[in-house]
């Protein structure tokens, strides 16, 4: 459990009142989510999902709206019950416990802050429920406070708050819980852009220092790989990829999530030769020998990914182009290419200190074929 000291003797640093927490893993086994649509017909928002989030780690599931991703997080939390499938917090099985049963808490989108409560009673009002000395509540309410960089404002009101701050307040709403396992629900999308880059920021922060188990539903891509331990990317109730976010980024298991996940440009190839630890690729005309762990034989048509930022464009090169767009973006020089037929994205960064092309001219480009990665086409 996270541990909120008594006796708040050092406020020198706000995260010395943290002793200890009992982090906890997380299971889901097969879950399936089904709900009934229109004209009868099933609608099968998440489809035999099996995911382990480990002790202390931070998890995003991240994918466009309608994926899925929500309705897991949802019932982690127990505010949904699994059509099918298993849910374990720790080695517990939970499926059949109420949401206040279960050693989880929950910090929403909308705040969910009592308007007619201050500060100080919107994070206390989980301790009373639990029937706490009101000289304990006192202490962690006040730890909890200095711990957010929250202090002076507990007799306002919510509305008296700036967003950042409410989503402050709503985030220590939940860590005085004590929770082993906490679950965020698109936190950060109602604030502006500043304000996310920020509170991704601390929220990251917090989560490292304290070393709770959390669960992190976004479709926002800079918050998951900004944020995250791992990213599970989800598309249409099943989950294309888990991984780290330098795999999930350089190393896609899909053309969905490479075309997910920033910029990429998929471009179309033949395998023309297989050797024991690569393979050869004819794309835009020219060959390249690529690593890669697909089971392909000559002749199968596949897609290559190449990043935009993983080509260099000069005056001489191997490939030759013809610039079709040349945009000056500050810091880079955004191209869109024409290359044998193919369109190429790239980006070049630091244009003042090179040559920058302008529309029509040729160019060369020099792609190294590390950064070349093969999904099945």
């Amino acid at each position: 459990m996270l541990a909120l000291k008594e006796k708040l003797t050092d406020r020198g640093d706000p995260l010395s009142i943290i002793n200890n927490i009992n982090s906890k893993s997380v299971a889901v086994k097969n879950l399936e989510k089904i709900y009934a649509g229109h004209n009868g017909k099933q609608v099968k928002a998440v489809d035999t999902v099996s995911l382990e989030i480990k002790p202390g780690e931070f998890m995003t599931l991240l994918g466009p709206s309608g994926c899925g991703k929500t309705t897991i997080l949802r019932m982690i939390a127990g505010f949904e019950t699994p059509t099918r499938g298993d849910i374990y917090i720790g080695s517990e099985r939970v499926n059949s416990q109420t949401p206040d049963k279960r050693d989880t808490a929950m910090v929403f989108q909308s705040y969910a802050l009592f308007p007619h409560l201050n500060i100080f009673e919107n994070i206390a009002y989980g301790l009373k429920i639990k029937k706490l000395n009101k000289t304990v509540i006192k202490e962690k309410v006040e730890g909890i406070l200095d711990l957010m960089g929250l202090n002076g404002m507990e007799g306002r009101a919510p509305n008296q708050l700036s967003g950042g701050q409410q989503q402050r307040i709503a985030l220590a709403r939940a860590l005085v819980m004590e929770p082993s396992v906490l679950l965020f629900d698109e936190p950060l999308s109602n604030l502006d852009a500043k304000l996310r880059v920020y509170m991704r920021s601390e929220i990251r922060k917090i989560q490292q220092k304290i070393g709770i188990t959390s669960i992190y539903v976004t479709h926002d891509q800079a918050e998951a790989m900004s944020m995250s331990d791992r990213v599970i990317v989800m598309n249409k109730g099943i989950v294309e990829q888990v991984g780290t976010p330098d795999e999930i980024y350089n190393k896609p298991a899909s053309r969905f999530v490479a075309d997910f996940i920033g910029v990429a440009n998929i471009l179309d190839a033949e395998v023309m030769a297989i050797a024991q630890k690569s393979i050869t690729v004819k794309c835009m005309d020219h060959l390249f020998d690529v690593s890669t762990t697909l089971n392909l034989q000559a002749g199968d048509q596949i897609k290559i990914i190449l990043r935009p930022e993983a080509v260099q464009i000069g005056e001489a090169g191997k490939i030759p182009v013809i610039v079709e767009e040349s945009v000056f973006m500050g810091a880079y020089q955004d191209y869109k290419l024409v290359v044998n037929g193919q369109i190429l994205m790239v980006i070049d960064y630091n244009p003042s200190q090179k040559t920058v092309f302008a529309v029509g001219d040729k160019a060369y480009l020099t792609i190294n074929e590390a950064n070349l990665h093969i999904v099945k086409g």
